[in-house]
């Protein structure tokens, strides 16, 4: 009886144990799920790129949850950790980001991309860990379907103009929904279409059938909308590569049982196809589309920026050669785009591209910026993890007998592989809502919902297991108070830029300061800080910020402004050090011009007369409305003596001034709403004027009559 007793009651008190046990991991599958759901269509009033948000979002929702997965497994005092062999390649691949440090512009940079890259790591294994069954499978896929459904539908609304978007009010320019760009929501909602499919085959109730046949219907229509070659073509190789593994695996059983239900997806996706692509390449056969020149890949080339996308391809590869082995740093490509573009430009090569091209922050090519910025030890990760991609998938398919298992693999893969096709041509790998949905379609398809293939289990326990997880929840909670920090940060910078815009200078400096010091890897705000020290007459402070900004926030502007205030220093060697650069790198016809203007300053400066007058005389025959060439000549004239000259430029720069003047002020004086920068550079070009005018009207005052 005794005995009896004492097995009841140590069943009684091993239930909390078990109940704990699974109602934590429950509890975590809730949370991813939230997470994915959320994380895409997190935005945050102030913040000045989307895509930021999104990465502070990221860290710090990824912290609780591994902080949580790190008490959990403290708890239990052991954990089977299951490692799928794509995480040694990906592994290999943070090592070598790690490397790229050696040869990087800024070494922050690269620490802040490799937090990102870490955690969407260990995302990836965490959802690997804890996706077991079937229903996790379609319960993280539905977050993210309704996810992207609202981003879609937000999309829509701005196309349409019922909501604010970008500029223009309505059409393709304004659809930036929660990404900050259309081609960003484009490649989201396409990654996602063919894994979503799954959710028709597994999803019992038919109304939530039904409800993912619109989702994901809409979310098409939306991607077709958007009109982005790269990822109709990555959904077409998509195509042909599920009906290549449908032909070697036959998973003939989920399409017999739910056919009705796909042969309805099938039937509304062709509709929306129809409907949403009259200029695509179908409508072209059957001639519902204008004729153009050229066949249809050479057209969808050049309507999609092909000549942009190569020029960066060659410069990413320039910085390859420059730094083969561990390349130019994680992330610092576009700290090195203008110096390369300009070296680039003098090469026989580079000769053919004679047209402006801007300045790039990403290669618009995921293999070719790893490249760049990795060297050959990340190529040969990137190797490596694309050879383990589909290897993995293979060994999963082989081994598992269940068709409706396959069918399922072979959607995600899918989804895989219009992601890599896409990569040619984008930088989805720098997105994070894009990454999100690359990572958890390897993370489900490597999970052990579909079996244990192609993954390792590994036991942990005991003190080693508990060190392991102090330190990582250390490390969670390190990154979290940084992103939080760099948050605060991203805020008042667009605090500052609306301050600067209204001509508050001195509040504006403190508010950048302010954000630089919360920073943990500050770049563009040195160029803000910059301008607000140079509306208070700050030239050295500004040229300190400048400065800065070679290795953080490298712009064509930033080479231009640090010309002008290197000439009011009388530093000739700089100034003409930066606008070399800047007019060897093929600026925007705009920058060109200053640059142009500035080199007939330095050349005064240096007493160099008659380069000077050439220089000048040569903007007034090319460009006879600029005011301050004219200006320029006029001094120039007047100090050789040749008065007559000299007032003939004075008096054609009142000219061109007074009205523009007039103008601008005329306009500021308008009782009419306009945006803040737009209001800024008005009080800016009004000031200027004024400055020129009495400049003018003095220099005319001082010469003798006529």
């Amino acid at each position: 009886m005794a005995k009896r007793k004492k097995r009841r009651g140590a069943a009684v008190t091993s239930l909390p144990k078990k109940w704990f046990s699974l109602s934590f991991d429950r509890l975590l599958l809730y949370l991813t799920a939230f997470f994915v759901f959320s994380m895409p269509l997190f935005i945050w009033p102030g913040i000045t790129e989307y895509g930021y948000g999104k990465s502070i979002f990221s860290l710090v929702g990824l912290s609780i949850i591994f902080i949580l997965w790190g008490v959990h497994t403290w708890v239990k005092g052991e954990r089977k950790v299951s490692i799928p062999f794509l995480a040694l390649p990906v592994f290999a691949l943070i090592v070598a980001s790690l490397l790229s440090l050696i040869n990087a512009v800024n070494g922050r940079v690269v620490l802040q991309s490799l937090a990102l890259l870490a955690f969407f790591f260990l995302f990836y294994l965490l959802v690997t860990n804890i996706v077991k069954e079937k229903r996790d499978v379609t319960l993280l896929l539905f977050s993210l379907l309704l996810s992207a459904f609202l981003a879609a539908l937000y999309g829509l609304l701005q196309y349409l103009g019922v909501m604010r978007g970008g500029p223009g009010g309505a059409g393709l320019g304004a659809i930036i929904s929660t990404m900050g760009n259309r081609n960003f929501l484009g490649g989201f909602l396409s990654y996602l279409l063919f894994p979503s499919v799954i959710l028709i085959v597994r999803l019992r109730s038919r109304i939530l059938r039904a409800v993912t046949i619109v989702l994901l219907s809409f979310s098409f229509g939306m991607t077709m909308l958007v009109d982005q070659a790269g990822t109709r073509v990555g959904l077409i190789l998509a195509l042909l590569a599920l009906l290549i593994g449908w032909a070697i695996f036959r998973p003939v059983e989920p399409i017999r049982k739910n056919r009705v239900w796909l042969v309805a997806l099938l039937v509304v996706l062709t509709f929306t196809f129809l409907a949403k692509t009259p200029s695509g390449p179908l409508n072209a056969i059957v001639g519902l589309s204008a004729q153009e020149e050229g066949s249809w890949i050479e057209r969808t080339w050049a309507r999609h920026g092909g000549a942009t996308r190569s020029w960066n391809w060659w410069i990413g590869w320039e910085m390859l050669k420059d730094h083969p082995f561990v390349g130019v740093g994680l992330g610092n490509y576009k700290l090195n785009f203008v110096p390369y573009k300009a070296a680039f430009l003098d090469t026989p090569r580079g000769a053919y591209f004679d047209f402006y091209i801007p300045r790039a922050a990403q290669a618009h090519n995921e293999y070719v910026q790893i490249a760049a910025e990795l060297g050959a030890l990340g190529v040969l990760a990137l190797l490596a993890t694309i050879i383990v991609i589909p290897l993995s998938f293979w060994i999963r398919l082989r081994r598992n007998r269940d068709e409706g298992s396959r069918f399922d693999l072979l959607l995600l893969a899918c989804g895989v592989v219009v992601f890599l096709a896409h990569a040619m041509v984008s930088f989805p790998a720098r997105l994070p809502a894009s990454s999100l949905v690359f990572v958890l379609t390897l993370a489900l398809a490597t999970s052990p919902a579909y079996g244990s293939g192609a993954v390792k289990t590994v036991l942990l326990r005991g003190w080693p297991l508990k060190g392991g997880v102090a330190l990582f929840i250390v490390l969670c909670l390190g990154v979290s108070v940084i992103a939080v920090r760099d948050l605060q940060a991203n805020l008042l910078l667009g605090q500052g830029i609306r301050q600067l815009q209204m001509g508050q200078f001195r509040l504006a400096e403190a508010t950048f300061t302010r954000s630089i010091n919360l920073d943990f890897a500050p770049r563009h705000v040195y160029f803000h800080r910059a301008m607000a020290r140079r509306g208070q007459d700050k030239p050295e402070a500004v040229m300190e910020d400048l400065k800065r900004c070679l290795t953080r926030f490298v712009a064509e502007e930033v080479f231009l402004h640090l010309a002008n205030v290197a000439i009011r220093l009388g530093d000739t060697v700089t100034a003409r050090e930066n606008v070399d650069i800047l007019l060897s790198s093929h600026p925007k016809p705009e920058l060109r011009l200053e640059a142009e203007y500035l080199s007939g300053l330095i050349a005064i400066v240096e007493q160099d007369f008659p380069r000077a007058a050439r220089e000048l005389e040569a903007i007034i025959a090319a460009h006879p409305g600029f005011e301050r060439a004219h200006i320029a000549l006029g001094d120039l004239y007047r100090g050789q003596g040749l008065l007559d000259t000299a007032r003939k430029h004075y008096e054609k720069a009142r000219s061109l001034i007074e009205p523009r003047l007039a103008a601008a002020e005329r306009r500021l004086a308008t009782p009419m709403e306009m945006p803040g920068a737009e209001f800024g550079r008005l009080r800016r070009e009004i000031e200027m004027l004024r400055q020129q005018a009495e400049a003018v009207q003095a220099a005319l005052a001082a010469l003798p009559p006529p």
